[in-house]
């Protein structure tokens, strides 16, 4: 019995220690083992591994690409207005150990781009206007804005939110693998436009064009990777510098006080650049996309008061425009009926007119064979229509009915 319980024991403890042991690698993470804090091993393929147990720690990251979802933000494009830029990037973790160094973990990734994004954005939209930022423009024709059947503008799509898209790109890549720095300094002597002076940067600048992580960043610096982001200002007036030779060799970057500037000694300037990170993020960008630009909460009911006021407009221009045609064809429908009335009424008179012509050519022509015969039948039709039945008439002795029975051989007293 004893004996059974050892090994039982001694089962449980080798599964422990087993399990302590053995770890597995899926294909969609990378793996690093690290003892007392320090990195022993790294594993990008699937698998089956060993490691120390209790004493070795197994930390995962994983291969896919990762999204942030940086969080909106209020951002004002060239003409100072504001816009709530909604946005996303996305990356993959190229070297786990330099990532777990600099960002420990992909919670604080999150944070740490979305800012990175956050700002090359904002840094983006104030050089565009609004049209530029969404990527469409209205469509003008000879200066008149082209409408749709709404009243409505027409925009069409332009390449514009993708060169922005792309400019944003290439910033936050840069900041991911470089640092951006600022160096302030004073002009040595009095200056007038045109004269130049050195000022010695502490390190080799970066070629912020050429983002190839193949590619020597140090090398292709020029001119264009150092700005001046803050000009010289006197308490008179102010003038500008700029940026007119790099030495890489001397690391010296040569200014020029610009033409009709006049720049007096001790002013401050301040340049800006990019140097390479001595704690490099380990990660790539490959992608930033913008979900929605829109107006900001507190703009939103003017906004659609605005668009409330235009829908009335465009419902008003509707309406006026159908009681104009209405009345149109309400003319035109009345002007056709009484040309229709006066044609049918003339064509009636016409055809009357004629009957009646013939009625009385052909009465004429009868009174002309039997008048005696003709005065009979309408003394006849005469009597027809004033007698009917329960009608008493009276008649003289001498009248035309009775001399007319009396000739038929009917009674004179056998009158109705």
């Amino acid at each position: 019995m004893t004996k059974l319980i050892i090994a039982g024991v001694l089962v449980i403890i080798g599964i422990i220690v087993l399990s302590q042991t053995l770890y597995k690698v899926d294909e969609t993470e990378q793996v690093l083992v690290t003892r007392f804090g320090d990195v022993k091993s790294v594993h990008r393929t699937a698998g089956l591994r060993a490691k120390v147990p209790f004493v070795d720690t197994v930390v995962r990251f994983d291969r896919r690409l990762l999204r942030i979802d940086a969080d909106p933000e209020s951002m004002r494009d060239s003409k100072k207005e504001n816009l709530v830029i909604d946005s996303y990037a996305r990356y993959r973790i190229l070297d786990p150990v330099q990532f777990r160094k600099t960002l420990i973990s992909e919670e604080n990734a999150f944070s740490r781009l979305g800012d990175i994004v956050n700002s090359t954005l904002r840094e983006q939209i104030a050089l565009r206007t609004r049209p530029e930022i969404i990527g469409a423009r209205a469509i003008v024709i000879d200066g008149i804005p082209l409408e749709d059947e709404e009243g409505l503008a027409v925009f069409e799509s332009t390449e514009t939110r993708t060169a922005l898209l792309a400019e944003v790109l290439e910033g936050v890549r840069l900041r991911v693998i470089a640092s951006e720095t600022t160096r302030s300094d004073l002009v040595p002597s009095d200056m007038a436009g045109g004269e130049t002076f050195n000022v010695t940067l502490p390190q080799l600048i970066l070629d912020r064009d050429n983002l190839d992580r193949d590619s020597d960043l140090k090398t292709g610096a020029d001119t264009s990777d150092i700005r001046v982001v803050s000009g010289l200002e006197s308490e008179i007036e102010g003038f500008d510098i700029v940026v007119k030779l790099w030495s890489p060799a001397t690391r010296t970057v040569t200014l020029e006080v610009q033409d009709g500037e006049t720049a007096s000694e001790g002013d401050s300037f301040t340049l800006q650049f990019f140097v390479e990170r001595d704690d490099p993020l380990g990660i790539e960008i490959i992608d930033v996309r913008i979900k929605r630009a829109d107006f900001p909460d507190s703009v939103t009911p003017s906004i659609f008061t605005r668009m409330r006021a235009e829908r009335n407009r465009i419902a008003t221009k509707f309406r006026a425009e159908g009681d104009e045609q209405d009345l149109v064809i309400r003319a035109e429908a009345n002007k056709t009926r009484e040309v229709i009335l006066a044609d049918a009424d003339k064509e009636s008179n016409l055809l009357r007119g004629e009957g009646e012509a013939d009625a009385i050519r052909i009465l004429a022509e009868s009174l002309e064979q039997d008048p005696e015969f003709f005065s009979f039948r309408r003394s006849l039709e005469a009597y027809q229509r004033i007698l009917n039945t329960g009608t008493t008439v009276i008649l003289s002795a001498d009248a035309d009915l009775f001399q007319f029975l009396d000739s038929s051989g009917a009674s004179p007293g056998a009158a109705p």
